[in-house]
């Protein structure tokens, strides 16, 4: 066997070692530094501001808000924008459930848009204030939260695969913690019913 020869074998062996080595690496230890939530596991802990209503009004300063503390319920977290007319429409359908099982279900809205938290207070409050406003408009009177969309807001949608900028996307996560349903799309009451009593 030639030098030449064996220098070839040589470096195509090397060559193939680093190829495998490249693929394990980007599919199998890079990809575990990101997580990628599904059905059945562990909603991630996280943390976000919600706004409270005083003398009718919203303000940001509620109780902050993370799943840990709503174990025992049923947890339905939803993404929605001000801009988007199928998540305003579905919020009324959030609502209704959360008042017919407010003792079971706890249901939070995390607005996914740049708007400034006085930006987004100031908004619901004028939708919230005008009597011309359908009634699915009239926010300080439903029961469901707004939370704050903040940094753990975003991270949560980007490990939940949500399409970028896909609105409305929701999440449903069981009494023990686990995730039992996510969806990006509208979500009409009967939907909410079929996926939460059975979490109950």
């Amino acid at each position: 066997m030639t030098k030449n020869k064996l220098f070839s074998i040589v470096a195509t062996a090397l060559a193939s070692i680093l190829m495998v080595f490249a693929l394990v690496y980007y599919n199998f230890i890079v990809k575990d530094e990101k997580v990628d939530l599904s059905v059945g596991l562990p909603c991630p802990e996280f943390t976000v501001d919600t706004y409270k209503i005083e003398d009718g009004k919203f303000t940001l300063g509620g109780e902050p808000f993370n799943p840990t503390a709503q174990r025992g319920k049923v947890l339905v977290i939803n993404f929605w924008a001000t801009w988007c007319a199928p998540c305003k429409a579905e919020l009324s359908e959030f609502d209704q459930l959360q008042k017919a099982y407010p003792d079971d279900v706890v249901v939070i809205t995390l607005n996914g848009e740049a708007r400034t938290a006085e930006n987004l207070a100031k908004w619901l409050n004028e939708g919230a204030s005008n009597d011309s406003t359908p009634v699915e408009n009239k926010w300080n009177e439903f029961s469901i939260l707004f939370g704050k969309y903040d940094t753990a807001a975003q991270d949560l949608y980007q490990m939940l695969g949500f399409s970028s900028g896909a609105l409305p996307a929701t999440m449903i996560v069981s009494r023990n913690g686990a995730i039992a349903f996510i969806t990006e799309g509208s979500m009409h009451y009967d939907d909410l019913v079929r996926e939460v009593l059975p979490l109950m």
